[in-house]
């Protein structure tokens, strides 16, 4: 609730974890903000080696203010090699059918917001198509309202009083914002209760496909197509942190063969399905490795690599 702010650590990952520590501070937004943003994520870590983490396709947009230098992100399968500092901007994280790699030098510190792609579209008044892995300066999406935003956030005294600004920011914007087709926002319910559905969502929004397409990547940041997969795999490795067989897991998600399956899921994450399920080391969709409720979102990658299997 966005009243409640809770202490988050990680679980155990499957391989060992550089010595130190990691704390996080997570609530949800103001009322009035929450069928537009998932979470506020506090984050300060201080271990003695770097870590790398492999983040997953969601659907999800992704804001963090980092508050300190020592933090890089790269998409593709490269390692990260751009550094991320403050006064720069923010990183924007939009929706993708791709993995990225994130790393940090041990000691970080900043603040994360998660919000749905159409409450990126209303808050931020921009296509979500033009959201990439890539820093903006916060006043380019909020305004002048998000001139200095991170400075700000930085020199506040408490996680509370920070997610308190940003409550404000965002509910300043609300209606300054575009609202999302009542078409688009039917197709999105439509393919994350059937990611298999994508004929049938189309067909119910009464539009031609160039039209589907064109509001999909305006609103959604990704097409149709892209939707449905990135959807299908989330539903795949929820049911394989349960505990399914692949072969199964294939048929129920409506892949036309484990062979196909395996695929996809290494197109998306860069690691074969056995290699992810090993690397996540039993732990449940929305665990505090995770971003987001219900979402398989993260994986801890080893110093050396995940086996050969280098995302």
């Amino acid at each position: 609730m966005g009243s409640v702010e809770m202490s988050v650590r990680p679980g155990a990952p499957a391989t060992a974890a550089p010595a130190g520590s990691s704390d996080a501070r997570r609530r949800g937004p103001a009322a009035a903000l929450r069928p537009h943003i998932v979470n506020y994520t506090g984050f300060r870590t201080e271990f003695t080696a770097p870590r790398r983490r492999l983040e997953l396709p969601t659907g999800y947009v992704t804001l963090v203010f980092p508050f300190d230098e020592g933090l890089w992100v790269s998409r593709g399968g490269e390692e990260p090699s751009a550094r991320l500092r403050p006064a720069a901007g923010v990183l924007i994280s939009g929706p993708r059918t791709g993995w990225a790699i994130g790393v940090h030098a041990g000691a970080v510190h900043g603040l994360e917001v998660n919000m749905s792609p159409l409450g990126a579209y209303r808050l931020f008044g921009t296509p979500v198509a033009h959201f990439g892995e890539t820093r903006v300066d916060p006043a380019e999406v909020l305004g002048p309202g998000g001139r200095f935003l991170a400075e700000r956030l930085r020199a506040l005294g408490s996680w509370s009083e920070r997610f308190d600004l940003l409550d404000a920011v965002f509910t300043a914007r609300l209606e300054r914002g575009p609202v999302a087709a009542p078409e688009v926002r039917g197709a999105l319910s439509r393919l994350w209760a059937d990611s298999g559905s994508l004929a049938l969502a189309a067909a119910e929004t009464g539009w031609s496909a160039r039209t589907l397409r064109a509001r999909f990547r305006e609103q959604v940041g990704l097409s149709p197509k892209g939707v449905a997969r990135v959807f299908r795999l989330q539903h795949a490795l929820r049911l394989l942190a349960a505990g399914m067989a692949p072969a199964q897991v294939a048929a129920v998600c409506g892949y036309h063969d484990q062979a196909h399956f395996g695929r996809d899921v290494k197109g998306l994450t860069g690691l074969p399905p056995s290699r992810l399920a090993a690397l996540r080391g039993g732990l449940p969709p929305g665990s505090a490795l995770d971003r987001v409720p219900g979402r398989i979102t993260s994986l801890l990658l080893p110093d050396e690599g995940p086996a050969g299997e280098r995302p």
